[in-house]
C-alpha cells in the first residue's frame, strides 16, 4: 500500500517540476522563450570547436616544382595554408597571365602574415628533403 501511495505521489510530482523547473511561464500563462528555447539564439563560437582551414591555391599552368603526387610535398604544402592548382593555359581561372599573376599575389601576401616572411624558404628546404626522400632526386 505504501508503494502504491508513494508511486501516485511520484508520478504527480513529475508534471508539477517539469512545468516550474523547465520552463518560465509568464503571468498570463505563455511560455517565455530563454536563451536555450529561442530559436534566434546564436550558438556560442567558442563551444563550436576549431574552425575548418581554407585551402588557397596556387594557380601554375605546369606541373614542374610541385612534386604532384607526393605525399611527403602534399603534407608540408596544407601545413603552410596552400595547394598547387594545375590549369592549362586560356581555362578559367587561369584565363591570362595578369588574373594568375594577381591571384598568386593575393594568396602569397595572405601566406607571408600567416607563415611569416621566411615561408619560401622553408618550404623550398622542405621540397628537397621529400624530393630526396621519395626517390624524386636524380643525380
Amino acid at each position: 500500500m505504501r508503494l502504491l501511495y508513494f508511486l501516485v505521489l511520484f508520478m504527480g510530482l513529475i508534471p508539477l517540476c517539469q512545468i516550474s523547473f523547465g520552463q518560465s511561464i509568464s503571468e498570463d500563462g505563455e511560455i517565455l522563450s530563454t536563451q536555450a528555447t529561442n530559436p534566434k539564439a546564436r550558438p556560442d563560437a567558442k563551444k563550436e570547436g576549431p574552425k575548418k582551414k581554407k585551402t588557397r591555391y596556387i594557380v601554375r599552368s605546369d606541373s614542374k616544382g610541385t612534386l604532384s603526387g607526393n605525399k611527403c610535398f602534399e603534407e608540408v604544402t596544407k601545413k603552410f595554408g596552400f595547394e598547387f592548382l594545375i590549369v592549362p593555359e586560356k581555362m578559367p581561372p587561369n584565363k591570362n597571365g595578369f588574373s594568375r599573376f594577381m591571384h598568386n599575389f593575393g594568396v602569397k601576401t595572405v601566406l607571408f602574415f600567416k607563415n611569416g616572411p621566411g615561408w619560401q624558404i622553408r618550404l623550398n628546404k622542405k621540397y628537397k628533403q621529400c624530393r630526396y626522400q621519395y626517390g624524386d632526386f636524380v643525380g
